[in-house]
C-alpha cells in the first residue's frame, strides 16, 4: 500500500487534472476520495481508539507485532469483542479470525470502513475450531 502526504496528494491532483486518459481520471478520483488518516501511537489512545471502534463497528488499520512469525505487519481488521489487553476480531488480510493482544499494537488508525465478518462466524469459533 502506497501513502501520501497532503502535499505530494495535492501535486498529483494538479498534475494529473489535465488529463483526458481514463485511467489517470480513475486514479485521480481515488486519490481525492482517500481521507488522510489520523495514526495513535500512545498505547492509552490506541486503547481508546479500539474501544470506539468496537462501539461504532469500524474498520481498524494497525500496525502489529506477531510473535508467532517475529515480525510487523499492517493488518485492517473487523473488531468483534474487545478488551483492554486483547481484542477478537475478523484480520482482512488473513482472512480468518484473529486474537490481537493490545500491547502488540503499536500504531492504529479508525476508518471509514463498516466491519465485516463471515457470515455465522461467532468468536467462540476460534476456541472451537483450532
Amino acid at each position: 500500500m502506497v501513502s501520501f502526504t497532503k502535499n505530494e496528494k495535492e501535486s498529483l491532483k494538479e498534475i494529473l487534472s489535465g488529463s483526458k486518459h481514463k485511467q489517470v481520471k480513475k486514479i485521480l478520483d481515488k486519490i481525492k476520495r482517500e481521507q488522510i488518516h489520523k495514526y495513535v501511537f500512545n498505547p492509552r489512545e490506541i486503547i481508546r481508539l479500539l474501544k470506539k471502534a468496537h462501539e461504532q463497528k469500524k474498520k481498524v488499520k494497525i500496525k502489529y507485532y506477531s510473535h508467532m512469525s517475529d515480525e510487523v505487519t499492517w493488518r485492517k481488521i473487523s473488531i468483534y469483542k474487545w478488551h483492554k489487553d486483547f481484542i477478537i476480531a475478523y484480520c482482512h488480510m488473513r482472512n480468518d479470525e484473529r486474537v490481537f493482544r493490545t500491547d502488540r499494537i503499536y500504531k492504529a488508525t479508525l476508518l471509514d470502513e463498516s466491519s465485516e465478518f463471515p457470515k455465522g462466524w461467532k468468536p467462540e469459533n476460534i476456541v472451537y475450531s483450532k
